[in-house]
């Protein structure tokens, strides 16, 4: 029972240890997942856009891989590209005639056009009204169908999808296509089933690790430019500033990712905490598909105040002409946003605009105008729909937007310069829960340490409890085996003993001939070390009619013997005939043979008590006569009892060499076996 207990206590170390080594597992059995690495997309080198200057990325278009340039769309999930028709032919005279020739400046400046014609995989859909903005006025129609389209330049291929969702415009209202990031489906009226969106097909063809992007618009307006920076399935650590601030998406479907704005406060030369807010807080929309930033109506008249804008009602637009332009550049005031969530958390992110993110210039065809101008991007909102932060806001802020677990987060981009790229994947909730988007660097707070110190501690404490165990039952093994050995040594000895005794001859025993009328008792065994150094022969206990144990009994009280009491000698010799079994009829007995059943005969009467003389020896075989009784005095008094023998005495410290008296402890004067007389009076 001790072994199991302990079998079974010793099974909680190695449990826990396997415990321990089980929650390294999913780790390492996630690192064998084959998971796609994000992509990052590469920015053109330059800036363009006929309201303000904007950094682009490439696309390859068709079986032929024609080349557009167009912005990015946090807000659309199709891609959009230039209709031909959108730049129509020029007039020119060549040769004293006019001929038409196609206008490269417009073709450039809108990022190119893309004319299906010129691919064979174009499949054509049909004209659609444009749906994203058009609440703040923004409408148009597109030419729609399918097509491939890669990302990045020739020779800086990073993906290439089939069959995706393609609208070319002609509107001068969205001056450049734009690649929409958005992973919701575009749902086409003669088309029962909705077509998927670029980012949903990158994900489902296992290009990218999740729906999650992140994305700035970049800034030309610093020494050395800042371009954009769009990473699919994950962001570039190296591009923003960490916080521990992050968004939910809106319950709007077609505004999800929103922002409260709790604070705008102005900062130049000559004016410091300017509040521009105006009202309480509010929420706008994040979009980079326009340039402006779309402000409520009492807080665009707070800029007019602070920084001496003029309205336009033509083009809607703050235009700023020269003079103006100079008291700006001088004040080189810089504009803060904070962000928060309202209602739900304390925590706010300040993203700071310098005056430069805010210079921007306008060309023609731009809402109506004749010339090139500068202009101060802000728009007015009438209604909270109308309320957007674009692009200009994207200059100094990073985008990280998670689709599938429904938040995203804004953070200050970071300014330093010839840092390399940090790719940090966001993984999909498919590859299971070991994938969990990456935290924000982030120094390590002290429940982090204490929490890396205490898991590395029991780490420790397993190991050494399986190593403690290893040992532990080591050494039970080898005592157990001990044990085993010790006890089957024991057996092997019992057995030999016993073999021994009943092996043994006893031919030439003085005492197998002896003839006895002692009978044989059991007595109980004192153990192999007690055995005596010259053995009797052996009496089996069962050789009697009934054991009879070596315990003193009492004397009998009293006893009639004639008529007369017994004195106490007598009394003494009588036990010693029903002990001894001397036969009180005189009738000779032989020794039992070896199996044979011994029968124990009735004990003696006083009347049958014979008095011997002790210097007339008398023998075992010799019947007992009876005799007259005599008074109990007399017999005291009587030499005819014997006395006990005198033991013999050594001589110089020792027993004489060749005495056969020697051979037992106490050697009996009649020569009788010692070995089987328990109790005599005579002894």
């Amino acid at each position: 029972m001790i072994r199991s207990r302990s079998r079974h206590f010793l099974h909680l170390p190695l449990f826990l240890l396997a415990l321990a080594a089980l929650s390294l597992f999913p780790s390492c059995l996630a690192a064998k997942i084959k998971v796609p690495a994000p992509v990052k997309v590469a920015p053109d080198q330059g800036f363009t856009g006929i309201d303000g200057k904007w950094n682009t990325i490439s696309l390859r278009v068709g079986n032929s891989e024609h080349i557009s340039n167009v912005l990015v769309s946090t807000a659309s999930q199709q891609t959009w590209l230039i209709n031909p028709l959108a730049c129509p032919p020029k007039n020119q005279t060549e040769s004293g005639r006019t001929v038409e020739v196609a206008d490269g400046q417009c073709i450039d400046s809108r990022g190119k056009t893309f004319n299906k014609t010129e691919s064979t995989t174009w499949t054509q859909n049909g004209f659609f009204q444009l749906w994203i903005l058009k609440n703040i006025g923004l409408s148009g129609v597109g030419e729609y169908g399918w097509d491939t389209v890669g990302l990045g330049n020739k020779g800086e291929e990073t993906v290439t999808l089939k069959n995706t969702t393609i609208g070319t415009i002609v509107s001068p209202n969205f001056w450049l296509g734009h690649f929409g990031v958005n992973p919701k489906p575009t749902n086409f009226s003669s088309y029962a089933d909705p077509s998927p969106s670029y980012m949903t097909l990158l994900f489902e063809q296992k290009k990218i690790p999740s729906l999650s992007f992140g994305y700035t618009a970049g800034a030309p307006y610093y020494a050395k430019p800042f371009y954009s920076s769009l990473t699919l399935g994950g962001v570039d650590a190296s591009r923003y500033i960490p916080n521990e601030l992050s968004f939910g998406f809106a319950p709007d479907n077609e505004r999800d990712i929103v922002v409260g704005v709790v604070g705008i406060k102005a900062k130049g030369a000559t004016k410091s905490d300017v509040n521009l807010l105006a009202r309480e807080s509010f929420s706008m929309y994040i979009d980079s598909t326009i340039a402006e930033l779309w402000l409520p109506v009492e807080v665009c008249n707070a800029f007019e105040k602070a920084f001496g804008l003029k309205y336009d009602n033509a083009t809607g637009l703050y235009l700023v002409d020269d003079v103006m332009h100079q008291a700006l550049k001088a004040e080189n005031a810089s504009i803060t946003f904070s962000l928060g969530q309202q209602y739900a958390t304390n925590l706010t992110i300040d993203i700071t605009l310098p005056y430069a993110a805010f210079d921007l210039q306008a060309s023609p065809p731009y809402r109506g105008l004749q010339n090139s101008t500068n202009y101060f991007p802000i728009r007015r909102g009438a209604e909270e729909d109308q309320w957007i932060l674009g692009r200009t806001f994207l200059q100094e802020a990073y985008l990280q937007v998670d689709w599938e677990r429904y938040n995203f987060s804004v953070s200050a981009i970071n300014t330093s310069y010839n840092l390399p790229a940090d790719i940090v994947p966001y993984y999909s909730a498919q590859y299971g829960p070991a994938w969990q988007p990456p935290k924000k660097k982030t120094s390590l707070q002290t429940k982090d340490i204490v929490g890396i110190a205490v898991g590395i501690s029991l780490g420790i404490i397993f190991i050494l409890c399986g190593v403690f165990w290893w040992f532990w039952r080591k050494r039970q093994r080898a005592l157990k085996e001990k044990l085993e050995a010790a006890y089957a040594a024991q057996a092997a000895a019992a057995v030999d003993v016993k073999e021994s005794h009943e092996n043994s001859d006893y031919s030439s025993s003085p005492h197998k001939d002896a003839k006895t009328n002692v009978f044989p008792k059991a007595e109980l065994s004192a153990g192999l070390d007690s055995l005596p150094t010259t053995p009797g022969p052996p009496v089996e206990a069962e050789d009697t009619e009934r054991q009879v144990f070596e315990m003193m009994g009492d004397i009998p009280p009293s006893l009639e013997a004639g008529g007369r009491q017994l004195s106490e000698k007598e009394s003494m010799m009588v036990r010693e005939a029903r002990i001894n079994g001397i036969d009180p009829s005189g009738t000779p007995e032989t020794s039992p043979e070896p199996g044979d059943r011994l029968q124990r005969q009735a004990p003696l009467s006083p009347s049958e008590v014979t008095i011997v003389s002790r210097r007339t020896p008398v023998s075992p075989l010799t019947p007992l006569m009876p005799r007259d009784p005599r008074d109990a005095a007399s017999l005291e008094g009587s030499d005819t009892f014997f006395q006990p023998p005198k033991p013999r005495t050594p001589r110089d410290g020792r027993f004489l060499e060749g005495d056969d008296s020697l051979l037992s402890p106490i050697s009996p004067v009649d020569g009788s076996d010692a070995s089987r007389r328990r109790f005599s009076y005579e002894a």
